[in-house]
């Protein structure tokens, strides 16, 4: 299995890696996972073990995100699938790591430092930021090492991306395969023409159902009771005094940090990737012309006015205005931040643009914001932290009592009614009536048997104690009360053989030599004027777009095709016409060259893992942990 799936995710590796560091923490390798059976090796890789429980903080994130983007629907086969994912998204940067590792790929404490940085900002507090490490299994070392990955895994990926090339061919070719236009009719045929007209007896109808009985399987459900301790009780109880404020500032003052940021201008020779050396001599050869001319006491704005190949900076003699390390491409800030003095000019600078001469034009000096600036922000961080903590208190305190059977989950209901919820019965796969969805709260309902309460357990909203009400098993629904469904479901399956075979033929009777525009009375007919493989039809055919494109431009004039199977029915597509662009690439050349460069640089990257993951030696135990 997951050797298969490795093969299908080449493509997706590519977000995987430039997915941003915090949210590729939870894409991590379980190398500090705690005891347990999460310290059972699931996959191994050249002998490093990735765990069952860094698998289980991935697959949380991963299935949340899902569910959040299809409104609570995930079928067990999606699930599935899923999970075979996260697997091999493991997999493929447990092996990128290690390349990276043998390429002597290093990171700076300051360049993890920065990161880490970035990514405190999404919280309210360093306190909600350790928080949260916590709850996904992490300490704060953790954190930096994962980061420290993601930095050399980055720049591997980085360094063979940019070792891709386009030539001048390859822009020829590229341009004129999107700028090709055809001219089409077709035929759809809708099943349901014929659906109304297919007779279904009942002996057909409970045979189809005895032959399908999954399709009419319902999913386990629940049904639970919650108390649910929410932190927003107890904000206006909480009151912090100046002392307190002041100690979280001073314990915290990174966090009030800003970065430098340095202003300078620059002057860029443009080189292209496909360049020949040559050419590439030519542009070395006029930036070190340019750089003659500064130090003979030349005026840098002027010369960025005449020389420089970046406009919108020209015009405003280099000028870049202000920016931090981070915003530009790595060599560049490096060269930049550097510099040491106010009007010093750097050595010549090769990027992925070409080759820049840098001046230093200002500083702006990282610097702490002074406490009375941030002593409101402060006081409502510590009062969100306090308040997370009375809850998380409360909500053990509850527990302890019922633990002690001093109350029970039915009493507490009666006496605290607008913290105490019941749900509907619910599947795993979908949103809960009154509640939403929350994994934690999903796998911990459909953990307990019949009366049990959980453990404390951390949702979106607080602190919650499930009880168990009722529990009711997978089963098979009855023929009676899916007859009407069982029906319908045949008479589609036979229409839509129907409308197959009837494709079929028709398209023999149009090779034959018969007009498609003589059958507009029985079928849908539509003739489609020239068009590109980036034109409208992909609005047109929605998700079908990519299979019929991929079909329409594979035909030659007066070709039809075989029937086509897509979501509204069968068609039948002849080309009429195809019109072959004279190449004429002036004005944008360097966009959608880079464009090409870009896909390329996918490739390349594909190509190169694939080999890499062919050689890697990959011990699969995930059928000791999954059933499918």
């Amino acid at each position: 299995m997951l050797m298969r799936e490795l093969r299908k995710t080449i493509k997706p590796l590519l977000w995987v890696i430039a997915i941003s560091f915090l949210v590729s923490i939870f894409f991590t390798y379980g190398r500090f996972s705690g005891g347990g059976s999460g310290e059972k090796s699931l996959v191994k890789v050249n002998g490093t073990s990735i765990l069952y429980a860094s698998f289980l903080r991935s697959y949380r994130s991963a299935y949340n995100q899902y569910l959040q983007n299809t409104q609570g629907e995930i079928s067990p086969q999606m699930e599935n699938y899923l999970r075979s994912q996260v697997v091999s998204q493991l997999v493929s940067n447990e092996i990128l790591y290690q390349e990276a590792k043998k390429a002597k790929i290093k990171v700076s404490k300051e360049e993890i430092l920065r990161q880490i940085r970035g990514a405190m900002r999404n919280f309210a507090s360093r306190e909600n930021f350790i928080r949260w490490l916590t709850y996904q299994g992490y300490s704060y070392s953790d954190f930096e090492e994962e980061i420290e990955r993601q930095i050399v895994i980055s720049r591997l990926t980085q360094l063979i991306e940019d070792s891709a090339m386009v030539t001048d061919e390859e822009v020829k070719d590229h341009w004129a395969i999107e700028n090709e236009k055809i001219k089409v009719e077709y035929l759809l045929l809708d099943p349901k023409k014929y659906a109304k007209d297919v007779k279904v007896t009942t002996e057909e109808a409970k045979k189809y159902y005895q032959d399908h009985k999954d399709d009419f399987k319902v999913p386990e459900k629940v049904k639970v009771q919650y108390i649910l301790i929410s932190p927003e009780e107890f904000k206006d109880k909480i009151d912090v005094s100046e002392q307190t404020l002041k100690k979280y500032y001073q314990g915290n003052l990174d966090e009030f940090e800003v970065e430098e940021e340095r202003r300078a201008s620059h002057i860029l020779i443009r080189l292209s990737s496909s360049a020949t050396e040559e050419e590439e001599k030519k542009a070395k050869e006029k930036i070190e012309e340019i750089e003659r001319k500064i130090k003979e006491g030349a005026n840098f704005n002027n010369l960025a006015k005449e020389y420089s190949e970046d406009p919108a900076s020209a015009i405003k003699g280099g000028d870049l205005g202000f920016f931090t390390y981070q915003t530009m491409t790595p060599s560049f800030s490096k060269a930049v931040f550097s510099l040491e003095e106010i009007g010093e000019v750097s050595p010549m600078v090769k990027t992925s643009f070409g080759y820049h001469l840098i001046k230093l034009i200002g500083i702006q000096p990282s610097y702490t914001v002074s406490f009375e600036e941030v002593k409101e922000e402060i006081n409502n961080k510590v009062i969100e932290q306090e308040s997370e903590k009375e809850a998380h208190r409360e909500i053990e305190e509850i527990k302890e009592r019922i633990n002690e059977r001093k109350i029970s989950f039915e009493e507490y209901a009666k006496e605290y009614p607008d913290r105490v919820k019941i749900t509907p019965l619910f599947s795993r796969y979908e949103e809960i009536e009154g509640f939403g969805w929350d994994y934690q709260f999903v796998q911990t309902a459909f953990s307990l048997k019949l009366g049990e309460v959980s453990s404390s357990t951390k949702i979106p909203e607080g602190y919650c104690l499930i009880n168990l009400l009722e529990k009711e098993p997978s089963h098979v629904l009855s023929w009676d009360e899916v007859k009407e469904e069982a029906e319908e479901k045949l008479a589609e399956n036979k229409a839509e053989k129907i409308t197959q075979q009837r494709a079929i033929q028709l398209v023999e009777k149009l090779r034959e030599g018969s007009d498609l525009s003589s059958l507009v009375e029985e079928w849908e007919y539509q003739e489609l004027d020239y068009f590109t493989r980036q034109d409208l039809i992909k609005q047109m055919m929605d998700q079908d777009s990519e299979q019929f494109i991929k079909v329409v431009f594979s035909l030659g004039k007066e070709e039809i095709s075989n029937p086509l199977l897509l979501t509204q029915g069968y068609y039948i597509i002849k080309l009429l016409d195809r019109e072959l662009p004279s190449y004429e690439l002036n004005e944008g050349r360097d966009d959608f060259e880079e464009k090409i460069l870009s896909r390329k640089r996918q490739d390349l990257l594909s190509a190169w893992f694939e080999e890499v993951r062919e050689k890697a030696k990959i011990v699969d135990n995930t059928s000791l942990f999954f059933s499918s």
